[in-house]
């Protein structure tokens, strides 16, 4: 028998710390740069600093010096998030109908980029230059139905991820814009918004300033702000929404002091009814909130209808996340044994055992964390696998909601009592 004593036991999990998570790794597909001895074509670069990128041969004048907007961008996504890593491919500009074949399944770079990264890959951005303003539509039209194309496939190949597209040399005319709601596109976004800021620089096409976004080989004042999106989706967790006004600013560090779209306008030179337009038509863009400093994103709306579960990249980078943490938590299951009863049903605690399992991953991997409100798992006991050899589970997934309008009513009264 031991000395009486008074004994301290370290308790442990009491914070509740989390390992960090993958969800912020990203991937940019970059169709009009120059490459460079540390940048080659057709490669996969991981790029984890600004600092990094400039080491490989593109630093600040590397734009300038070739008509390109690499340096901007991959800046715009560190600025927003600046632990962020990001696998950058670079292709040689296609011209024609670039979009659509850098997003094709099977051959295009968008794909050999995600499957050389492993899956790691939770959110891609593709930016290639349209033609013109006339082949605008035909070119971003294309371009979403291959991205939908190449995130089902995706999805099917347990890389599930969202696909935004940079929607570079607008139309002046917004009336030409099509809308992007039929598209049942649900993994894929498109960004119109442009930063606006004017900064000094080699100025195009022989003007005497240069908008950060610049497309330096038109002269066009501001191609999509692709990298400051794919960088808001990197920082944010999966079930927040990009435009959310107290975290997500986007003025910071000298860029969106003032902010338009790809067509170069002005932002301050629209009307609201043509950001009611755009905004329901399915376009991401900047915006501002009187008496708020800063720009914000308009909200996060995917190429589909408002009737979709998956209308909102939140809603769809919920359920990538969740199909991830499910099978991981089913496959030690696979091909395993399932003992039955008498009457040829799933033993009730082997069922238990495998409901609990598949709701603990969840409560641990997004639960915990906020990412949903709540789950539930259900195995039918009755279920023939005798006969099918297949084992189906139900996942129940209670999401997080979204303060999209606010409706605050104000009044006097005679009094409080």
């Amino acid at each position: 028998m031991t000395l009486p004593d008074v004994k301290i036991v370290k308790g442990a999990g009491g914070l509740g710390r989390q390992l960090p998570t993958e969800d912020g790794i990203s991937g940019l597909v970059f169709a009009t740069a120059t490459a460079t001895a540390g940048l080659p074509y057709d490669t996969a670069i991981e790029i984890r600093s600004l600092r990094q990128l400039e080491s490989l041969g593109a630093d600040a004048a590397y734009d300038s010096n070739n008509s390109t907007t690499l340096h901007y961008q991959v800046s715009e996504f560190f600025r927003m998030s600046p632990s962020g890593v990001l696998f950058l491919w670079l292709v040689e500009n296609a011209g024609a109908n670039n979009l659509a074949s850098l997003l094709n399944p099977g051959d295009g770079a968008a794909q050999r980029l995600l499957i050389t990264a492993n899956g790691k890959i939770k959110q891609l951005a593709v930016s290639a230059s349209t033609n013109s303003a006339n082949s605008f539509s035909s070119e971003i039209s294309q371009g979403v139905s291959k991205a939908d194309q190449l995130a089902r496939s995706e999805f099917a190949a347990h890389r599930p991820v969202v696909i935004v597209i940079g929607a570079n040399n607008a139309p002046s005319n917004l009336g030409q814009l099509f809308s992007l709601k039929g598209y049942g596109a649900d993994s894929v976004a498109v960004v119109i918004g442009s930063d606006q800021t004017v900064i000094t620089g080699t100025p195009p096409a022989g003007n005497t300033t240069v908008v950060p976004g610049a497309d330096t080989t038109t002269g066009a004042s501001g191609v999509a702000a692709v990298g400051a999106l794919l960088g808001t989706l990197s920082a944010a967790q999966v079930h927040e929404n990009i435009g959310w006004v107290d975290k997500f600013n986007l003025s910071s560090g000298g860029s969106f002091l003032k902010a338009g779209l790809s067509n170069g306008q002005d932002g301050n030179g629209l009307l609201p009814t043509d950001y009611d337009a755009l905004h329901e038509k399915g376009y991401i863009f900047a915006v501002q909130h009187t008496g708020y400093d800063g720009y914000f994103w308009n909200d996060s709306p995917t190429a589909t209808t408002l009737t979709s579960d998956y209308a909102y990249l939140e809603n769809t980078r919920t359920m990538n996340k969740a199909a991830r943490v499910v099978r991981q938590a089913l496959l030690p299951s696979l091909k395993g044994p399932l003992p039955l009863t008498a009457d040829g049903k799933l033993q009730a605690q082997h069922v238990g055992e495998l409901e609990a399992q598949c709701k603990m991953a969840l409560t641990a991997n997004m639960a915990r964390a906020g990412e949903i409100s709540a789950c539930e798992v259900y195995i039918d006991p009755a279920q023939d696998v005798l006969a099918t050899s297949v084992l189906n589970v139900q996942f129940s997934l209670v999401p997080v909601g979204s303060a999209r309008q606010i409706v605050a009513t104000i009044g006097f009264v005679k009094s409080l009592k």
